[in-house]
């Protein structure tokens, strides 16, 4: 049976070089990365690499003279730089992705088109406890204006090309490149400081909730999607599980990696406000077949062991 060929854009990121980690056993993998990486055995069982800037033309081009039949696009600065300057924002997160559309559609390539956004478009201080895809977007900062540009693009073409938009909640794991700056990522933090400096030093007053999902269920349901004819063209991609930064916290304490109960300091006064908790629907990915690899206890002590 004939192997299904699948483009990374942005092989050289955390969740792109993961994702080129995962799913080069099971496809064939295009590469794509601004630059060539340098651990050779990165590439291993790496169908072929295409390296340059994904702004330019030349770049887009032999990305699609590859004919993938999916390309998985997973650009962008994270929030913090995005936060930084709107049109530098706009420059990298969004005009290179519009670009590759353009093309895509000039061209009529046949290919489904894979795009990772964010939970963030729904805002905060939600008015349902339950968010669904059908959840109104709420746009609050740069980072997710330059997410909801790249969602309403693919709206735009919604009858000429094949796409599904990932909203991720928020991601954690061992990165697959030396050297990656991965570490920004709350769970990713707060275990590296557990483990190297036997504390966990939270920098709010801990009341933050987040959702969180690993690198390798995330692998896992882009399996799912590439294999099955999956319909929807906005996808949740998250764990449905709400957690506060101290609930978090108190797991990754409570871990039994530890031989020791390691301190949790918080840096900041509680309010004394009670957040009221919500939760991320995943219902969208369980019907089509999604299921979580572990619990998130035993991702952590994973997670705690790789670092």
């Amino acid at each position: 049976m004939k192997k299904v060929k699948i483009c990374i854009v942005g092989g050289s990121g955390y969740i792109g070089s993961h994702l080129i980690t995962a799913l080069k056993q099971s496809f064939k993998i295009i590469a794509h990365s601004r630059k060539k990486i340098r651990d050779k055995n990165f590439y291993k069982g790496v169908d072929k690499v295409v390296t340059g800037d994904i702004r330019l033309n030349s770049t887009i081009n032999r990305i699609l003279n590859s004919k993938p039949d999916v390309i998985i696009y997973t650009i962008s600065y994270n929030h913090f730089k995005s936060e930084e300057n709107l049109i530098n924002s706009i420059g990298n997160n969004y005009e290179p992705f519009q670009n590759l559309v353009n093309h895509i559609i000039k061209k009529k390539i046949r290919t489904k088109l894979i795009y990772f956004s964010t939970m963030q478009v729904y805002g905060r201080n939600y008015k349902k406890q339950l968010i669904t895809e059908k959840y109104p977007k709420n746009i609050q900062n740069i980072y997710t204006l330059t997410h909801s540009m790249c969602e309403d693009l693919l709206q735009a073409y919604e009858k000429n090309l094949n796409h599904c938009v990932l909203r991720l909640s928020n991601s954690f794991g061992m990165p697959k490149i030396s050297g990656l700056n991965c570490w920004w990522p709350v769970l990713n933090n707060l275990c590296k400081s557990a483990k190297e400096n036997k504390k966990i030093i939270i920098n709010s007053d801990g009341s933050p909730l987040r959702d969180f999902i690993s690198l390798d269920d995330i692998s896992n349901f882009l399996k799912i999607i590439i294999n099955n004819n999956i319909t929807e063209r906005i996808i949740n991609l998250c764990s449905s599980t709400t957690l506060s930064i101290k609930e978090l916290a108190m797991l990754i304490q409570k871990n039994r990696y530890f031989e020791k109960k390691i301190p949790i300091i918080i840096k900041k006064k509680s309010t004394n406000l009670k957040k009221k908790k919500f939760k991320y629907s995943n219902k969208i990915m369980i019907k089509n077949g999604f299921k979580k690899i572990n619990t998130l206890n035993n991702q952590i002590e994973t997670f705690l062991s790789e670092i």
